[in-house]
This record gives C-alpha cells, sequence and structure tokens, in this order.
C-alpha cells in the first residue's frame, strides 16, 4: 500500500536523514514543500480546540519549508507558518530556520531555531497528513511547557547501525525555548491565550528503531529555567522526561506516550494511546485515549480542581484521496477544563463553578506536498 512508503518518505526528509521529495529546484539543490490545513467543529458547553456552540470556520493554516544544499554536507531549513484563529488576524511565524552540517551519519551539527527533538509529534506538527486525527493530543502537544515545537540554539544528532539490524539515534541540545505557562502572572507575550516565557534549556533524546519496520522507542527530556530568576538569585526550574513508541505499518498506526513534567510550581503527568486502521486504501478508522493530571503546591478549591484535570476518549473517520490530501472527521467526548473550557464571561460563576463535561464535534481537511 502506497501509505507505508509516504509515511516514510515524509519522515526522512524532515527529519533531515533520508532522500528529498516536494518540489525539487535548482538542479535538485533547493526544494520547497508545503502543508495545509482547514477545520471547524462544534462544541457542547465549553469552547474546546478553538470550537464553541456555533458551527464555523475555527483554525485555518499554511505552511511552507525551503530545504537548500547549497555545498556538499551542508542542509538549510527554514519554515515558515500562516496561522488565522477565530476572531484574530493572520500571523506569520518562523517555526525553523536552521543549518545543518553533517561530519558523518554518526555526527551532525545543527544551528539555529531547531525543531525540538522531544515527543513524537514535535518534528512533524504542521504536518496533517501524518496523524489520524486534526489536531494532536493536549496534554503533549497543547498549551503546556511540554508542548514546543522549536527551540534556538546548537544541537547535535547521529545514528548508529546495531547488531541484529538495530539503530540508535541520539539528539543533544541546547540554547533559548518559549516555555508556555499558563500559572504566570506577569505575561508580555502569549500563545493561544496562554503566557509564553523564554528559558534556558538543554536536553536530549534517544530513539531506537527495531528490525520490524515503523516500529521504534523513544526517550526523551529536557530541564529549563529562567534566566530573570536566575539573576534575582533564585532557581526555578522545570523539568520534562518521557517515553514513546510507534508503529507504521501498512494498515496499522500505533502511537503512545507518557510524559512526566516537574517543577516547584506545578506538577503535570500526561499520556496518550492513539490507533488507526487503514479498512481500504482510503477509509481509515481511528480512536484516541487521553489523560492528563497537574498538582499544584498551594491549595486549590474543590470546585476548580477541574481546571487541572484532562480525559478524553476521540473517535474518527477518515478518507484519504491520496497520501497528499485527507478529509477527516472526529467526535471527542472530554471530562474536566484544562484544555475544555467556559466562555469568556463577565459573570465570574461561569468560571467558578463550570461544566466539567464537553463534547466536540470536528470535521477538517488536510494536505502536503
Amino acid at each position: 500500500m502506497f501509505h507505508l512508503r509516504w509515511l516514510s518518505l515524509c519522515l526522512g526528509v524532515l527529519l533531515l536523514s533520508g532522500p528529498a521529495s516536494g518540489m525539487p529546484l535548482a538542479d535538485g539543490k533547493f526544494f520547497i514543500h508545503g502543508y495545509g490545513h482547514l477545520s471547524t467543529g462544534r462544541t457542547w458547553e465549553n469552547v474546546y480546540l478553538g470550537s464553541n456552540d456555533e458551527l464555523g470556520q475555527h483554525d485555518v493554516g499554511s505552511t511552507l519549508m525551503f530545504r537548500a544544499l547549497p555545498v556538499q554536507r551542508l542542509v538549510v531549513n527554514t519554515q515558515f507558518s500562516f496561522e488565522k484563529e477565530p476572531g484574530e488576524s493572520l500571523e506569520l511565524e518562523v517555526d525553523y530556520a536552521f543549518a545543518e552540517y553533517a561530519f558523518s551519519d554518526k555526527l551532525r551539527l545543527r544551528v539555529g531555531r531547531n525543531q525540538l527533538p522531544l515527543a513524537l509529534y514535535s518534528e512533524i506538527y504542521d504536518v496533517g497528513t501524518l496523524r489520524p486525527f486534526t489536531a494532536l493530543p493536549q496534554g503533549t502537544y497543547g498549551p503546556t511547557s511540554i508542548g514546543a515545537e522549536n527551540y534556538d540554539g546548537l544541537g547535535l544528532t547521529g545514528r548508529f547501525n546495531l547488531p541484529a539490524e538495530w539503530m540508535l539515534e541520539y539528539d543533544a541540545y541546547g540554547g533559548f525555548l518559549d516555555q508556555k505557562d499558563a500559572l504566570a502572572m506577569d505575561c508580555e507575550d502569549s500563545v493561544g491565550g496562554v503566557c509564553v516565557v523564554e528559558s534556558q534549556m538543554a536536553g536530549g533524546r534517544l530513539a531506537l528503531w527495531a528490525p520490524l519496520e515503523g516500529l521504534r522507542f523513544t526517550t526523551s527530556g529536557f530541564v529549563s529555567r529562567i534566566p530573570e530568576k536566575s539573576e534575582e538569585g533564585e532557581h526555578d526550574v522545570l523539568g520534562v522526561l518521557g517515553v514513546g513508541a510507534e508503529y507504521l505499518g501498512e494498515s496499522l498506526w500505533l502511537r503512545a506516550e507518557f510524559f512526566n513534567l516537574f517543577s516547584d510550581a506545578a506538577k503535570t503527568r500526561t499520556a496518550y494511546l492513539e490507533a488507526a486502521y487503514f479498512l481500504t486504501p482510503h477509509w481509515q478508522v481511528s480512536g484516541r485515549l487521553e489523560g492528563s493530571r497537574s498538582w499544584s503546591p498551594t491549595p486549590i478549591p474543590a470546585a476548580l480542581l477541574t481546571y487541572l484535570r484532562h480525559r478524553e476518549v476521540a473517535v474518527g473517520l477518515n478518507y484519504w484521496f491520496n497520501p497528499h490530501l485527507v478529509f477527516k472527521v472526529s467526535f471527542h467526548n472530554v471530562n474536566g477544563n484544562r484544555f475544555a473550557q467556559p466562555e469568556p464571561s463577565d459573570d465570574p460563576t461561569a468560571f467558578l463553578r463550570p461544566e466539567t463535561h464537553t463534547k466536540l464535534l470536528s470535521l477538517g481537511t488536510q494536505f502536503s506536498f
């Protein structure tokens, strides 16, 4: 089937470890890749994933990635995203802008705004044709300190062949990270209503590829601190550590991840299990179980504990016109208000006594080239 070949090709390009695809120019020294999405939805009770009780466009975006090979062993990547959410203007963001020099397969150096090698989807956030649902699991990839897409700094990466056709990939990196802090009081910058604070960080990842094609296991994490607080003699250290596994076969896709976030301000544990199966070359069914829970060091009224919890069951049905274009329909049943929250209102009781149960019907289309 074409699905496994397409997935393998895209992952190789995006991780800079395989042959190029996309639109080749300049005698194969310049490539253009593109990804886009358009989605709508309706929720019952709360706002979730940008949807509310009015059916309408709630998320549209497009991404362009430019990949150049100016000289032997040097690759330059730049990726721009255009996003528009309800009530907001179109925004342009530089996702990546980094150069990679390959000393060998075992050692490659990356400099600039790099992809964060953390979770399974971290390096393919914008590629909707590599996942079964329109949106990623919110506990891991949503408005949390785990869900970071990039960092500014230096990185080392490489791969080693092991006995019995196993392979080990590694990443080590350090620099600056825009950390999402839902508890920050002084907010100069925000994304999706969540404060973004610049922090210093260092981390790494190990990925073990099995002889069975499409199967890998990962462990990854990073530690960070806010420079301003460090200068004041405080050390507000945040750490993230997690494990994951995925299998991308001809018909069956399986992914599972668990992450633990710990700091003086809060602790969070989040996990999900995601599965998808191609009934035919075009029709795919999918399901996901997800849970996220946070703990605060300060006492919180029992009625507000729901803002620290998220449990979700989602089912979906997808139609793949081809590997580059897919239409997705999904239903999400959510308990907790960590990510599904009441509409903004002048009535404080709406926030103090939220409806803890949310339902979402989501429709969307995603493409890539």
